[in-house]
């Protein structure tokens, strides 16, 4: 073993097989926590960690963020979509069962588990599977606050401490933000040795001018953050960002699924001072859940169908999923009035152009993934939303709904 620039490094044979050989390694008392600039470059540093490269392929699940095909076509290997399950969102054990077998030929070196909107997937099934066959495990928990979820023994665990490795985002939408930024960690020695490698030999630090231009937008957003804001501050950080005013959440080469040479950047001081402060505020769980309670008792109220969720999981969410037949109607005319949606994914692999050519995806291919695009909107959970707030939000979505069926 040696050491450079503050990480061991171990020898070529030790590097080579230590992402099979020992993935199941957890020596560690507590994850320890990597951080960058984005969460695409968190999964792209969990990626290269687990030896994932050129001719490899990685599971995922086809309701997502271009961000993650995008980190794995970086690492050289190619996306293999799964779909989701319609109750959770997410994937599961038979969905992956059927990309492996699709590819059974293909050399799949990692599976990533997303937790979307904060709903825990069955991950010890997922994991126990994954394993069997040596492949590594990326729990993409950009949208997880907290939440529980059981494992082997039947006991509750942490979302995210089941993988090889746990990557999280705090982008503007996530529910611990720092403007832009991610983090990976992990339970393994090894793997979290070869994470702090990249992230010293391979990483950049981010300009003085992208670190004072994304302090800035923190500061905006805390000020235009109500509700009723929330269309006007979308449109005008669009507008500002791509005007060059504002650190835009990606660049051109990104868009295009392509490396730049500044891709792979660290945290900066600023991003780092708030995720310590953001981390550490243990309240924000117990608001968002008492939120999601409030959220489903006036949605049974309203007769519009609240989440269902399976008994292993016990969510924090990021935001609350709602299915609505008129997805386009129902996002403008929520503009109109003022009343704030989501729409966090328009597309299977959500992405700015109509073509998911680029990141490898074929229509048709994960059915569920696509309805769920054109149906789901987001209710959010932020600190600002109130009692008040949520039920004129879910009025809102009800007298939507008896209007659509009185057309039908």
């Amino acid at each position: 073993m040696t050491e450079q620039s503050g990480c061991v490094v171990a020898d070529q044979q030790t590097v080579a097989a230590s992402p099979v050989q020992k993935l199941h390694a957890r020596s560690l008392s507590a994850p320890t926590r990597h951080t960058f600039w984005k969460g695409r470059v968190a999964l792209y540093a969990a990626l290269k960690s687990l030896g994932v490269e050129t001719g490899n392929r990685v599971i995922m699940p086809a309701y997502t963020c271009f961000a993650v095909p995008l980190a794995v076509q970086l690492s050289g290997a190619r996306p293999v979509y799964a779909d989701i399950d319609p109750r959770t969102f997410d994937l599961t054990l038979d969905s992956v069962e059927a990309a492996w077998n699709e590819h059974r030929g293909d050399s799949i070196r990692a599976v990533i588990i997303q937790h979307t909107y904060g709903i825990p997937a069955d991950s010890r099934a997922i994991v126990d599977w994954a394993h069997a066959r040596g492949i590594g495990v990326i729990e993409d928990c950009a949208h997880v606050c907290g939440g529980t979820y059981l494992d082997h023994k039947g006991a509750w665990r942490p979302v995210g401490s089941l993988g090889d490795i746990a990557i999280s985002s705090s982008h503007w939408s996530k529910p611990v933000s720092t403007g832009l930024g991610g983090w990976a960690s992990t339970y393994n020695p090894v793997l979290s040795n070869k994470l702090q490698c990249f992230r010293e030999r391979e990483c950049s630090s981010p300009s003085w001018r992208e670190s004072m231009s994304l302090a800035a937008a923190m500061a905006l957003r805390e000020t235009f953050s109500l509700p009723w804001m929330y269309w006007f501050a979308r449109s005008a950080y669009r507008t500002l960002s791509g005007l060059g005013l504002l650190v835009p959440s990606s660049t051109p080469e990104e868009a295009e699924g392509t490396l730049s040479s500044d891709f792979a950047k660290r945290m900066s001081g600023v991003q780092e001072w708030v995720l310590r402060r953001r981390v550490a505020n243990v309240s924000e769980q117990a608001r968002r859940r008492n939120l999601k309670a409030e959220y489903d008792a006036v949605l049974q109220a309203a007769s519009v169908r609240p989440l269902d969720l399976p008994a292993y999981a016990e969510p924090v969410l990021a935001c609350y999923p709602v299915r609505i037949n008129e997805k386009a109607r129902v996002l403008e005319l929520a503009r109109r009035r003022w009343i704030e949606l989501g729409d966090w994914y328009r597309k299977p692999v959500d992405h700015p152009s109509s073509s998911l050519e680029i990141f490898d995806y074929r229509a048709g291919v994960c059915p569920a993934g696509e309805c769920a695009a054109q149906q789901v909107v987001t209710l959010p959970m932020h600190r600002h939303m109130t009692r008040s707030t949520v039920r004129r939000t879910v009025s809102f979505i009800r007298d939507f709904i008896r209007a659509e069926s009185r057309l039908d």
